[in-house]
């Protein structure tokens, strides 16, 4: 019986995908989890896949997350996140995040916006305090963002795609997929004029590579 291979497996995926599947945000659009998405590959797979987190714990006491993910023992994937705040189970919905980005990157997506971790934050409601006595508050400062470490991060992510892509268009297509799950970095790094250049560079520089593959 012939063994089925990543493609067999992502075909697949795609054909399975109904509308009921997608979590509806409204307005906000939709989502696949990961969960929904785990789920199929170890269907799939069963053990032939394996999937491995790294935690990093960085100076700021919050953490970067690495998700490893393995056919047959051979690494096919990375998705990372970062923990940019220390909430209630912060952490944990972080970890999540790497695992669905590096099944992302693999070709397990649907037509989301985002993750439904990264879209949670902007759906919980606002509520409105009760008007009291103002305590005394110490303030904490934000944690600083590390723009070229969220720049080199997204560079792996264009050089990943692009050893997987077959042509410029497969390429912007997987790509665009990508931006949305990683848009939150993106616009961080947008504020940086070196970074951006530095991404702009890798960009072109990985669509000639594809185009000359062709020739």
């Amino acid at each position: 019986m012939k063994e089925r291979t990543l493609q067999d497996a992502i075909v697949q995926f795609r054909k399975n995908i109904d509308d009921s599947d997608y979590a509806n945000l409204g307005a906000k659009g939709k989502y696949l989890t990961v969960p929904y998405r785990i789920k199929f590959v170890r269907d799939f797979f069963g053990e032939r896949m394996s999937i491995q987190t790294d935690s990093t714990e960085l100076a700021n006491g919050s953490h970067k997350f690495k998700a490893n993910i393995y056919i047959d023992d051979k690494l096919v994937s990375v998705g990372e996140s970062k923990q940019m705040k220390n909430a209630d189970k912060e952490f944990e919905k972080q970890q999540t995040v790497s695992i669905g980005r590096g099944l992302s990157i693999l070709g397990f997506f649907g037509d989301e916006l985002a993750t439904a971790e990264e879209m949670e934050q902007f759906l919980k409601p606002k509520v409105k305090e009760v008007a009291k006595a103002k305590p005394i508050v110490k303030l904490v400062p934000k944690a600083k963002v590390n723009i070229e470490e969220l720049a080199n991060d997204w560079i792996e992510v264009l050089k990943k795609t692009a050893e997987n892509s077959t042509s410029l268009s497969n390429y912007e297509k997987n790509l665009n997929v990508l931006r949305k799950e990683y848009i939150s970095d993106l616009h961080q790094i947008y504020t940086d004029l070196i970074q951006q250049q530095r991404i702009d560079s890798a960009y072109i520089s990985l669509q000639k590579q594809i185009t000359n593959r062709k020739i």
